[in-house]
This record gives C-alpha cells, sequence and structure tokens, in this order.
C-alpha cells in the first residue's frame, strides 16, 4: 500500500538513510531517550525486534541472489510504513530493529507494529518470474516509553526482545510493552488510584480550555477542553496518567462523563453570555468503543441544551484501531447527533489514510510535530502544505497544534491552515481565564479594524 502524495517529502527528510548500523540504532535510540527537558520533541519512543521467520526456513536455504531480493522487498514495504524520524537496523538476516521516533503516545507504536506485520505477512513473489514465493512469518516485539521517563536504551531493548520473545507461538500479533513513566507523581499506584477514585467522586478534577483562533481573522473561535488534577499538596498529576489510571481501574468512562457535561456546562454558560465557541473532547479508545457512548452523548447535549454542532470529538487513529467496527458505529451515530469529528495528531501514525477514507471527519489536527519547524526546516513546510490541502480537499478544516510565535502563524496562512493553537496565544486556562482571555482579544480585533 504506497503512501499517499502529502507524505512524498519523506524522502527529503533522510528516509533514503533510514538503514543505519545496530550500533547506530542504539546510539540514536539513547539521544532520543536523553531528551528529559519535556520539549515537545521529547515524547514517546518505541522500540520493535521483528524475527522474519518463514514457513518452511526457504529465505534462509535460498541462494544469495534470491534472499537479497527478498530482503529488499521487505526494506521496500517497512519504508512505506516508517516516517521520516524513524530508523531500522538488520541485526542478522532474519532479524531487524525499528525505533520510532517522537510518538505521541505510546498506542501508536501498537499501531506502527501491527502496519508492518500486515505488510511483511503478504507472500514475497520476486519479480524476475523465477518460482520462488517465500511467505514470511514476521514475530514482533517492542517496546515503548516517554522519553522523559528516564528509561535507557538497553532496558528499553531489553524489554522489545522479552515482548518478542513471549510472544513467539502465543499470539499472531505483535506485542508491546509500555514501560513506566519516572516524571509522574512518585507514590503507590494502589495510593495514587485511591486518590483519582476520591477526586472523581468528589468533582475535585478540573476542565481547562485552549483557545484555538482563526487564522485569518484572529479571532477566538473554538477551543480544546483539557483535563487538570491539583492534588491538595499542590502536586499535579499528568493527563497522561490520569487516563492510565482510569484505563486501568475502569473508570474511564466516568471520567469521560465528567469531561462531557462540565465541558458542556461551560458551553451553555458561555452561549448564554454571547460567546458562541464550539469545544474539541478527546476520546480515549476505550471510550470510542463503548456502545452506549452515542446515548451518553445525547443526554449531555439534552441536558445543558447545548447545540451538537458546537461539541467536537476529536480522537486519534491509535483509538480507531482499537475496535474498528465499534468505531465505526459510534462514530456514526455521533455524526447523526450532529457533532463534529476530528482526528488528532494527524501525520504522526502509520496509516491515517485509511481513516480519512473510511470515515468523514470534519476536522483534521496537524501534530505539532511538524508545525514547530515550518519556519526552518523546507520538509515539514512542504508536509503542513500538503496536510493542509488535503483537509480541504475531503472538506474538513486544518487545525494546527503547537504554535508558538507569530513566524509560525504568519506561515501557516500562507499554507491557507484555518485554525490554530498553541503558546504563541494561550496555555490551556480555567474556564473564567478563558472568557476573559477570548473578550480581551475580541475587543482588541475590534479596535485595530476601527484604527
Amino acid at each position: 500500500m504506497p503512501s499517499p502524495e502529502p507524505l512524498a517529502s519523506r524522502a527529503e527528510r533522510g528516509l533514503a538513510q533510514a538503514r543505519v548500523s545496530p550500533e547506530g540504532l542504539v546510539r540514536r535510540l539513547a539521544g532520543r531517550l536523553a531528551r528529559a527537558d519535556g520539549s515537545p520533541g521529547s515524547r514517546w519512543v518505541g522500540l520493535l525486534t521483528i524475527a522474519l521467520h518463514t514457513r518452511d526456513r526457504r529465505l534462509a536455504l535460498a541462494p544469495p541472489e534470491v534472499s537479497r531480493q527478498a530482503l529488499a522487498e521487505i526494506e521496500g514495504r517497512m519504508r512505506r510504513v516508517l516516517r521520516a524520524g524513524d530508523r531500522y537496523a538488520f541485526v542478522a538476516r532474519e532479524e531487524l530493529w525499528i525505533m520510532l521516533a517522537a510518538l505521541p503516545d505510546g498506542a501508536v507504536a501498537e499501531l506502527a507494529a501491527g502496519s508492518l506485520q500486515d505488510l511483511f505477512e503478504q507472500p514475497v513473489a520476486l519479480a524476475d518470474g523465477s518460482s520462488w514465493r517465500i511467505d514470511i512469518l514476521p514475530v514482533i516485539g517492542g517496546a515503548c516509553a516517554p522519553a522523559a521517563a528516564g528509561i535507557g536504551a538497553a532496558a528499553l531493548l531489553a524489554a522489545a526482545d522479552a515482548a518478542r520473545r513471549e510472544n513467539a507461538g502465543a499470539s499472531p500479533r505483535p506485542a508491546i510493552r509500555r514501560l513506566a513513566d519516572a516524571t509522574v507523581v512518585r507514590e503507590a499506584p494502589e495510593s495514587l488510584a485511591r486518590a483519582l477514585e476520591h477526586a472523581l467522586e468528589w468533582n475535585e478534577l478540573e476542565v481547562h480550555f485552549q483557545p484555538q483562533v482563526d487564522v485569518r481573522s484572529g479571532r477566538c473561535e473554538a477551543a480544546e477542553a483539557l483535563i487538570r488534577w491539583r492534588r491538595p499538596d499542590g502536586s499535579r498529576v499528568s493527563p497522561a496518567r490520569i487516563i492510565e489510571i482510569c484505563e486501568q481501574r475502569e473508570t474511564i468512562g466516568q471520567l469521560a462523563r465528567f469531561t462531557l457535561n462540565t465541558t458542556l456546562r461551560h458551553l451553555a454558560q458561555w452561549r448564554g453570555a454571547g460567546l458562541p465557541v464550539s469545544v474539541g473532547v478527546n476520546l480515549s479508545a476505550t471510550t470510542l468503543s463503548d456502545p452506549t457512548l452515542p446515548m451518553v452523548v445525547s443526554q449531555a447535549l439534552d441536558t445543558w441544551d447545548v447545540p451538537a454542532a458546537q461539541l467536537t470529538l476529536e480522537l486519534t487513529e491509535s483509538a480507531l484501531i482499537r475496535d474498528e467496527r465499534a468505531a465505526a458505529e459510534s462514530l456514526s451515530a455521533l455524526r447523526e447527533l450532529g457533532c463534529r469529528l476530528s482526528i488528532d495528531d494527524f501525520g504522526t501514525g502509520y496509516s491515517p489514510y485509511t481513516y480519512l477514507r473510511r470515515f468523514s471527519f470534519h476536522e483534521l489536527k496537524i501534530d505539532q510535530a511538524f508545525v514547530r519547524n515550518i519556519t526552518t526546516e523546507a520538509p515539514d513546510r512542504k508536509i503542513v502544505h500538503s496536510l493542509v490541502a488535503l483537509a480541504h480537499a475531503f472538506g474538513m478544516q486544518a487545525v494546527a497544534e503547537g504554535v508558538e510565535d507569530q513566524a509560525t502563524l504568519a506561515a501557516l496562512g500562507e499554507a491557507g491552515c484555518d485554525l490554530a493553537q498553541g503558546w504563541h496565544f494561550a496555555a490551556a486556562l480555567p474556564p473564567e481565564a478563558f472568557v476573559a482571555w477570548c473578550r480581551a482579544r475580541h475587543c482588541a480585533i475590534g479596535r485595530e479594524a476601527t484604527v
């Protein structure tokens, strides 16, 4: 399945040099894992170890030329999946390692592994018309961790290799381990989980709102709702950790209902006060696959008397792959309610175009990994232009994340981007501060228009 045209410029970002030595890959992996400063580039890092078994060991017994052609075909398939920053190394003729760089979360490593397995499982038929036809039986294991977690390259490699060995003969699908994040609050998981359950029960969590600004007019047209938890001692727990705990404790539905109802309550207040913005709420994979989700959303919209068109439901492609059939049913029902649908972190995954063809989204969010270098890196600039054009071709709005300066905003305007969000405008704000920010910004724009 060839990569669609908008990401063809990946080659310019060094994909032609994606193959490195095993030692070089470990050095690059260590460098990625050392980015512990919390910057946008220090996201999740993944490592896959893949054993390329064959049904009857024909690859091992094949003549050298046949073996070379087969491995070249395998490399070609792999390059169609990997992104610009990814690297791979053959550690043996039938084993390779792949480093997955700057992932938005650990689930995308699972998406990459699944896409690679699907490609590798297709029989290799040589182009010279010979009778050689090789059936690959890939065994894939992997591990991933936040770059700022303090996990070393050796630990990640050992975990990935252990996952592959445990998976051999046990499951037809890849096995991916997620290593612990050392940056979260340091206390016993059970204690933290109980504290979170108490916070949910007593509505101690908060929802903050990050403005999304119209690139042309400068007005705030929308916002993204983001969960926040400040504990009584003043410490904070990351949103990713909150979601992880809720997934483990099976309280993710309760968290989703809290976020949805809190968001709609504020939307109702703002609408009555003459601030008719729309707000995006993120959906986890578990929430999306819950068959009661459309009913919950419908009841919440009725309770707060908010038009469905003011609610945007954001999901990542990693959420879609968990259960595509259930996702399709939920999205269809949500679309019938009149809600807007957004695909988040677009361009960071490994098969996103599949979902644009299958699902009808209203909005495409361009990941900050491309946006932040748009003024300095020509390949990133081309990717952003291509993704904006792709969004418009599908009838979607293009939203850029991670806008941190005026030059980036101007470049997005040249690309035709519709909305932008990032620290150049504001961080996620408490509800009252968000309203004050919007009013001040709109007043300033009004004054400029009269000058």
